[in-house]
């Protein structure tokens, strides 16, 4: 345990590091100091994930925390795992793509770069409620500061705060679930709260729903979710990769901690987070289809994925339910490898969106176009990715929605009527959400990288820079080679799975082993027919002139960008069928005429939630705190005066309790 809180201290130090160094070496220094604490953080983590165990550290304050304990299990050490390299990553990415930010305060950006990636890291370690919430919020602090890190734009500066109100409503939940949960028990320490949490009574409901919030708005679950499409496109694409990959997982982390400490779930929790993950992913998805920021676009899509490993939770929490390991294992599976899974190939999404960004200088899909001539590797390996998001073969994202798949097919068997319309409910939503997954992301990469550029780019696009793409090969392998060997993620998931279910015999992994490697074998093998088929079609053709073609032109020989899809039209059939639930506003400018010579159409989409949960909240509390606004007279002695009767009611208040 030493090892590991070595080099947590290792990555705070990296940003304390890019302070002093040049405007030039600061991203060197910090990757320095993050790649040196790899060699302190990553061994006992797959020590751990591969022979099962734990490492517990105590440390010691003074009152009210006391002695607290820094654990590092199965389940801490697989998402530290992913924090790890999620930070690395991206400290590679910044040397290329910070550059653009150069005397812009480059300092500020790696230090809460450091904090926030080692504050994640204590996050999943810490046992105590006092110390939890303490680095819970550094964490959340110090990725407001990123987020808000060009603060000389209004809009990201609304976007930070935004992002900060949602952090610390999030956190009043938790809070309280923390003050009940140690009332209940008697003590901070996480593993006492499991005699309350196991307990199937109203207060340990209540306690897993404050729970569940609170980590829910971290996570992004509907309805808490409003957050990630503001602060995603304000903050640095590195830091945008580093949220979406890795941080919104420290509240899926967060719940799988306090299920982990309840035991057996009630069965109305389990079917309730079936649902809202249901709901959580099928918004998501619909809105993300909508959108023309690549960004906020790969925001929306992350809250479809965060719905996905819940409906992987909830189906692990039912198999609990109803005593049915296999099915439990197949939800947890597939939750679990779907956090891994979606750390990949969203990582690699966000860091392509950053290329394309950097060298066009624009998130607008509508501005782009053509990109695939421009940048090849980029174009590659977003395309890949994209393949992987839709839960196609061959890639990663297929085999942990696989495992979903078949756990929601277990439960037909399962003998109960309502877990049997459950998973036809999710079963069914879970394909409706792979088909808009498609639409979206064909949406993505056609307009983006295919076709021919919708607007001139000032310079000409290229991908020089090779620590953009570096981050992004390293992924787009891990996201073939577990979708070729996803046996190997299962062995390091296995001991994770036996602490959900207790009693799953390690011989009912096999079948599921099995069912992996003859998918891959298959898959393996259109893989080599593929190559075989074109290398020989390459060799016949060796010798004939290629035919000149261009794509796209629908056999309108005269290239032009007008004849081309825009985002906005690509989607508009869906949108038309959704239009209740994705509702837009769409501004046309035109002259009155037949032909007019200019024409412009906007369309903006709004987020329900916004519109029916937040704004009408915000509204009634505006109203009511207007009733006070006679309290702000502008009078220094006024405000004097209310200190000293708010002081005086204290004091009558303390010698009253005495």
């Amino acid at each position: 345990m030493t090892d590991f809180l070595t080099g947590v201290v290792l990555l705070f130090a990296g940003g304390l590091g890019a302070i002093v160094a040049g405007e030039r070496a600061k991203a060197w220094v910090f990757f320095g100091f993050t790649a040196a604490a790899q060699f302190f953080i990553l061994p006992p983590v797959f020590e751990i994930l591969l022979n099962g165990g734990q490492l517990v550290l105590p440390a010691y304050f003074s009152q009210p925390i006391g002695t607290a304990y820094l654990r590092l299990d199965s389940l801490a050490a697989l998402f530290a795992s992913v924090t790890s390299v999620g930070a690395l990553l991206t400290s590679i990415f910044s040397i290329g793509y910070m550059k653009i930010y150069r005397g812009q305060g480059l300092s500020s950006y790696f230090v809460f770069l450091g904090m926030m990636s080692a504050s994640m890291l204590l996050v999943e370690v810490a046992q105590n409620a006092i110390l939890f919430l303490i680095v819970w919020e550094l964490m959340s602090i110090s990725s407001f500061f990123l987020v808000a890190f060009e603060n000389g734009n209004e809009e990201v500066r609304k976007a930070g705060l935004y992002y900060f109100i949602a952090m610390q409503a999030g956190v009043a939940f938790l809070i309280a679930a923390f003050a009940l949960a140690s009332a209940a028990s008697g003590s901070l320490d996480f593993s006492s709260f499991a005699t309350v949490l196991s307990k199937h009574g109203s207060v340990s409901i209540l306690l897993f729903v404050l729970f569940f919030v609170g980590f829910g708005t971290k996570a992004g679950v509907f309805p808490m979710h409003t957050w990630l499409p503001r602060a995603h496109p304000a903050a640095p694409t590195g830091v945008s990769a580093l949220m979406s990959g890795v941080m919104i997982k420290t509240g899926i982390y967060g719940i799988l901690r306090i299920l982990l400490l309840s035991g057996i779930p009630d069965y109305r929790l389990a079917y309730g987070v079936l649902i809202i993950s249901v709901i959580t992913a099928v918004f998501g998805v619909m809105n993300a289809v909508a959108q023309n920021d690549i960004k906020k676009l790969l925001a929306y899509s992350s809250i479809e994925n965060i719905g996905i490993i819940g409906m992987g939770i909830g189906v692990g929490m039912l198999g609990l339910v109803y005593n049915n390991p296999l099915i439990a294992m197949l939800g947890f599976v597939g939750a679990l490898l779907h956090v891994v899974n979606h750390f990949t190939f969203k990582s690699v999404l966000f860091y392509g969106s950053g290329v394309v960004y950097s060298q066009t200088h624009t998130r607008n899909m509508d501005n782009l176009g053509g990109l695939g001539k421009y940048l090849p590797l980029t174009s590659l390996m977003f395309l890949i990715a994209s393949l992987a998001i839709t839960g196609l073969p061959v890639f990663n994202g297929f085999i942990s929605e696989l495992a979903i798949y078949l756990g929601l097919a277990r439960s037909f068997s399962a003998g109960s009527i309502a877990m049997i319309v459950a998973a036809l409910f999710g079963f069914s939503a879970l394909a409706f959400i792979g088909s808009m997954a498609l639409l979206c992301f064909t949406k993505v990469y056609g307009i983006c990288f295919l076709g021919l550029p919708r607007t001139k780019y000032h310079v000409e696009p290229n991908e020089r820079e090779r620590t953009l793409l570096v981050p992004m090969a390293m992924l787009t392998v891990v996201i073939v080679g577990i979708g070729l060997l996803p046996w190997i993620t299962i062995d390091l998931l296995k001991n994770v799975i036996m602490e959900f279910v207790p009693s799953l015999n390690p011989d009912q992994l096999v079948p599921l082993t099995g069912i992996f490697r003859t998918i891959s074998g298959a898959l393996a093998a259109v893989i080599g027919l593929v190559g075989l088929f074109y290398g020989l079609r390459t060799f016949l053709l060796r010798r004939r002139k290629v035919a000149e073609y261009k794509t796209w032109d629908c056999g309108y020989q005269v290239g032009s960008s007008r004849l081309q899809y825009t985002s906005s039209s690509f989607a508009q059939p869906f949108l038309h069928l959704v239009a209740e639930l994705v509702p837009q506003k769409i501004h046309v400018e035109k002259q009155p005429v037949l032909f007019p010579e200019q024409a412009s159409l906007e369309s903006h989409t709004q987020d329900l939630s916004e519109r029916f949960i937040f704004r009408p909240m915000i509204g009634i509390l505006n109203k009511f705190l207007n009733l006070f606004s006679w309290i702000q007279s502008g009078r220094l002695q006024l405000y004097i005066m209310y200190g000293l009767v708010f002081l005086v009611v204290l004091l009558i208040w303390i010698l009253g309790v005495k």
